[in-house]
């Protein structure tokens, strides 16, 4: 065989290999079943514990840096329905004591929700961030995803955002969220479902 009847056969094995090696680019999308809802979240039984990080440097009493960890139940109603527990972590920041914000990422822990008709465990994160406009009141905006789930959660994949509203006599915590089942997804987070119920 001459050398160049050996490259082009070389060439053609490449090309053959790189060619079965590729996915189709339709796979993913096959089977791929997406919901768009809305819902509402409730905590109850919350309870905090507070670490002051920084006096910000003055001698004012008012003004500090605190870290919050919270811990209570969470339930779920509307495109997510289930009752399961939270875990916060809240950075808030009043160093300038009329203009206090926060940042925080919150788990909510389910051995059991209900995700658009399938029901298995799930781990939801939250992360966002808040102001208190007034005392006693406070507004945030954040993202929600839920980063995994098992039984007919396994692959599930949603995100969407939360915005909350707490004050005298309203606490209204409105989500809305986009769930895709069936499409190849891998956030990397099923670490976190493996002590729940349904593996």
């Amino acid at each position: 065989m001459t050398t160049r009847s050996v490259l082009r056969v070389a060439a053609i094995a490449v090309t053959v290999l790189t060619l079965v090696g590729q996915r189709s680019a339709s796979a993913d999308k096959q089977n791929v079943e997406e919901f768009y809802g809305t819902g509402f979240r409730a905590v109850s039984g919350v309870v905090s514990t507070n670490e002051t990080l920084s006096d910000c440097g003055d001698s004012d009493a008012t003004s500090n840096v605190i870290l919050q960890t919270n811990a209570g139940t969470v339930t779920y109603t509307g495109i997510l329905e289930g009752t399961g527990q939270l875990l916060t972590k809240l950075l808030s920041n009043r160093c300038v004591p009329s203009q206090p914000h926060n940042t925080f990422r919150v788990l909510d822990t389910f051995e059991s929700l209900t995700v658009a008709g399938r029901t298995g465990g799930a781990v939801v994160e939250i992360i966002g961030y808040g102001r208190i406009p007034a005392t006693g009141v406070s507004v945030n905006e954040n993202t929600i995803r839920i980063l995994c789930g098992t039984g007919d959660l396994k692959g599930v994949h949603a995100e969407g955002t939360l915005t909350v509203s707490v004050g005298p006599g309203v606490d209204s915590r409105a989500m809305q969220l986009w769930v895709h089942f069936g499409h190849n997804h891998d956030a990397g987070f099923d670490f976190l479902c493996e002590t729940l119920d349904g593996n």
